[in-house]
């Protein structure tokens, strides 16, 4: 499956476990040189500083108007930087 990034950046993630939506996919991080994508990083609207990194690991499924993924414990991490 191939997914533009343009495409990603529209949909929202939702937590399957608990039907929390976490908020739009803003960024992912990569390997170099392997360019094997490892994380979301998913804000929760433009006012807010929250930032979350979700493993791609725990990224269940990417439908048609959102991401699904499951979080559990160590899936999900604030992002300091």
């Amino acid at each position: 499956m191939i997914v533009k990034f343009s495409d990603l950046k529209k949909k929202k993630v939702v937590n399957i476990l608990d039907g929390k939506v976490l908020g739009k996919i803003t960024d992912l991080t990569f390997t170099y040189p392997e360019g094997k994508i490892t994380d979301f990083i998913v804000s929760n609207g433009c006012f807010s500083r929250d930032e979350y990194l979700v493993a791609i690991c725990c990224v269940n499924k990417i439908g048609d108007d959102a991401v699904l993924v499951s979080l559990k414990s160590g899936c999900e991490t604030d992002d300091d930087e």
